[in-house]
């Protein structure tokens, strides 16, 4: 379990400024395009400019992950298929910064997205896929508490590849238990 606690990090709108502040390497680099879910995985900045674009015509949140103790942008995390009928919305999350890999900020992520779908948006669920290879994403979502609740097998193709999907949850009641641990 992280030391980490919740305010260690802060959540700021993101904008066309972050792209040039980390986003861009971050959304271009190899490694990340691995385990991104939306084409095409390897983004360059005209891309990223549309992306922004395109979450407002759908509505979709997203922030950048900013350390209190310094000001140093180290990813992002998304808020998407928010349904306020049936209270559930998906959830992304980019540790860009390398620095930061494997020390837990990949949990305060989770946190901040909980602390905004179960307390802004009031949804009742938070859902996400994660390609059964990205080890790393599934091992840090299940440390936090997140269950999976579905394998679909072959369910996406990438690289011409077919890849086997995770999909993960939580709902708010299970959230209250998680936070006492990062308070």
């Amino acid at each position: 379990m992280s030391k980490l606690k919740h305010k260690q990090v802060y959540l700021e709108k993101i904008s066309p400024k972050h792209i040039n502040d980390g986003w861009l390497e971050w959304a271009s680099n190899d490694s990340n395009a691995r385990v991104l879910n939306r084409p095409p995985y390897k983004y360059n900045k005209k891309q990223l400019l549309k992306y922004l674009k395109d979450l407002k015509k759908k509505n979709d949140l997203m922030f950048a992950v900013r350390l209190k103790k310094n000001n140093t942008y180290i990813g992002n995390i998304r808020i998407s298929d928010i349904d306020h009928f049936n209270k559930r919305c998906g959830y992304g999350r980019l540790l860009g910064h390398t620095n930061y890999r494997g020390k837990g900020y990949g949990l305060l992520f989770l946190y901040k997205i909980c602390e905004v779908a179960f307390g802004k948006l009031k949804m009742n669920k938070i859902f996400s896929p994660c390609y059964a290879d990205n080890y790393k994403s599934l091992a840090s979502n299940l440390e936090f508490g997140m269950r999976i609740s579905g394998h679909f097998k072959t369910h996406v193709r990438k690289n011409n590849q077919f890849k086997d999907v995770y999909y993960l949850e939580l709902t708010k009641e299970e959230f209250k238990k998680i936070k006492i641990k990062y308070q």
